[in-house]
């Protein structure tokens, strides 16, 4: 009798364990689907919050916005904020800035970097300020790095230089000089040298002999330099450049180490 007692309380005890492993699972599946639930809701609102979470790798500081976001469209970004120019040293920030130009020959000199040269910041260039960078998009002239300046010409209209967005604070040197303008169609030189040129030939002859290098860079308003002569020891080229009310050619050459000779031609257009 005692037996068959102890048997219906193993098989009570057995059926009630049963019972409690199955709501054990029940309320182990809930909490799981609760859980995953709760994380995939959470996941979508952090990407409605804060669409973009990395790390700065410059600083280890946490980014909540994409540093990349405006990089090729800084004119777009609304927290863009001016660039500071104290003396001869421009002072901008990781975010996207500005720097408003009086109209001019001068040639503008930025570069290289004095503080963040393990990154780069690119510029663009917009010609006329009184126009809407919508209107006429900004275009991008180069950029500036710890070994590389950037050289340009603001032109007839004041303008505005844009710079792209980077990952930390930024310093660079700047440099502002007035341009010789070219008496008739030939100019000859020795050394550096800038030069500004206002007439309708759209093309030269770049001649040098010497001992070294020789470059010459042809700058317009609103467009990236473009190299119009380079070589070593005795240089003989011909080189044409699009149309423009102006022209600044910028001579590399060592003082010293030779003579050049520019020959200007009659418009390529004849």
């Amino acid at each position: 009798m005692a037996d068959r007692v102890s048997d219906r309380r193993r098989i009570h005890a057995d059926a009630d364990g049963d019972a409690m492993t199955a709501a054990d699972a029940r309320i182990r599946r809930f909490s799981t689907i609760t859980f995953l639930a709760g994380s995939v809701v959470a996941v979508v609102v952090a990407f409605i919050v804060v669409p973009f979470v990395g790390i700065n790798p410059a600083t280890g500081d946490l980014l909540l916005t994409d540093p990349n976001e405006y990089e090729y469209r800084p004119w777009s970004d609304p927290a863009a904020r001016e660039v500071r120019l104290d003396g001869d040293t421009l002072i901008g920030t990781a975010g996207s800035g500005y720097l408003d130009l009086p109209a001019g020959d001068d040639v503008w000199v930025i570069g290289p970097l004095t503080q963040g040269q393990q990154d780069y910041v690119n510029v663009h260039q917009q010609t006329d300020v009184d126009v809407s960078a919508t209107e006429d998009r900004p275009t991008y002239i180069g950029l500036v790095t710890g070994s590389r300046p950037l050289t340009f010409v603001a032109g007839d209209h004041a303008s505005r230089l844009w710079f792209a967005p980077r990952l930390t604070d930024w310093r660079a040197t700047v440099t502002r000089k007035t341009p010789t303008p070219v008496e008739g169609r030939t100019v000859t030189g020795e050394g550096p040298a800038l030069l500004v040129y206002d007439g309708e030939a759209l093309s030269g002859r770049f001649v040098y002999r010497g001992d070294g290098f020789f470059g010459v860079e042809a700058l317009y308003p609103g467009e990236a330099a473009t190299d119009v002569a380079q070589g070593f020891d005795d240089v003989d080229t011909r080189s044409s450049w699009p149309p423009s009310d102006r022209v600044v050619f910028r001579v590399d050459s060592d003082d010293g180490s030779g003579t050049w000779t520019i020959r200007l031609d009659e418009p390529a257009s004849d």
